[in-house]
């Protein structure tokens, strides 16, 4: 352990520095390839040409923008990294933040999420909805969602200043289509809507740090490790385990209110954690009982983890000695620094741990 304990000391890293997406250096005439998927988008989309190109992250989160020499329809193709929350999670958080932007003055759904199976899938693991728009220039939206294997989400988000809900659904239907998809493509399980939770998360007022103790330094040491470790690693560690089930997910409307343009969320039949998914493009802070905390020491009290994920990164705090309300769990991570951060992607994988942890 302390040669371990030194050897990560050695190799900590200094944080980035926030920069500027840059835009995608593409010719006029040249698709977009995705280059950890192979995923393939032409320069024409529906009769819409690429105006844009934008790589919020490279590789991990980019955009394309399509539209037409009129202004009449707008198109834009996202491709983002799955860290947290599933489908049907991501759709809802989609969903909502559509329904909230002032452009469209409110949406008016034209049918409940629908599941369809997307272009070289062979199961209903995307969701699609159209809207009407209460106000503004367009007519109406519409939105398709869909998984590209485990790790990546790919969303079409189309809207009309011409075309009505149902019309404009059949043109994003046939956006996912053109995409040029890998040959090979993971299945995923079936994309069911997220549904209201029916019972309360199991609060018991303000939560406390815990005191940096062995056990605790080290869950946050293991846990920086293990979320740093590439998908074949994890997949050695994990080869004799039983593959666990994938998460069904409910919308927690009761602790969402406050959040803003997040919403918190939690697996179904639980009351003990939480996902607060921040906006709409993957994000969010994971707060649950610290399990390598309890592994670690038999004797420790219970006690719950905050691990923030970004597309590249997995940030963790200090534990807490109960659960935190989701309102304090924000209010952790923008006024603490996090005690262990992991980036969790790319050949080189920085671990940065706080000095105090380790004593």
């Amino acid at each position: 352990m302390r040669l371990l304990l030194a050897v990560i000391a050695l190799c900590l890293a200094a944080p980035a520095i926030a920069q500027q997406p840059p835009q995608l250096k593409l010719g006029a005439t040249e698709p977009y390839r995705h280059k950890p998927t192979g995923l393939m988008v032409p320069t024409t989309l529906d009769g819409l040409q690429r105006t844009s190109a934008v790589a919020y992250v490279p590789d991990l989160d980019e955009a394309l923008g399509f539209d037409n020499p009129a202004n009449s329809e707008t198109l834009t193709v996202y491709l983002f990294r799955n860290v947290t929350g599933s489908v049907p999670l991501w759709f809802d958080r989609i969903d909502w933040v559509a329904s909230h932007r002032d452009i469209f003055g409110g949406l008016v759904s034209l049918h409940a999420p629908a599941a369809f199976t997307p272009t070289g899938q062979g199961n209903a693991s995307g969701l699609i909805g159209s809207y009407s728009v209460g106000k503004g220039p367009y007519r109406s939206t519409a939105i398709a969602f869909l998984p590209l294997g485990a790790d990546w989400y790919v969303s079409v988000r189309y809207s009309s200043k011409t075309l009505d809900g149902a019309t404009l659904e059949t043109h994003v239907r046939a956006v996912v289509a053109a995409i040029g998809w890998p040959q090979t493509i993971t299945p995923q399980p079936a994309a069911i809507p997220v549904e209201n939770c029916t019972t309360p998360l199991a609060l018991s007022g303000e939560a406390k740090p815990l005191r940096r103790d062995k056990a605790v330094g080290s869950a946050l040491l293991f846990g920086a490790l293990l979320s740093s470790a590439s998908t074949d690693e994890k997949q050695k560690i994990a080869k004799d385990e039983p593959a666990a089930p994938p998460i069904t997910w409910c919308r927690d409307i009761a602790a969402s209110i406050g959040m803003g343009s997040s919403g918190v969320y939690r697996p179904l039949g639980t009351s003990d954690r939480y996902l607060i998914a921040y906006q709409d493009a993957g994000r969010g802070l994971m707060v649950e009982p610290d399990t390598l905390s309890a592994l670690l020491d038999k004797k420790a009290k219970p006690s719950w983890s905050l691990t923030e994920y970004e597309v590249g990164a997995a940030g963790s705090y200090i534990p807490r000695d109960r659960l935190p309300p989701p309102d304090q769990a924000l209010t952790i991570v923008r006024a603490e620094h996090y005690a262990s951060k992991a980036t969790t992607w790319g050949e080189k994988r920085d671990i940065q741990i706080d000095g105090g942890m380790l004593k």
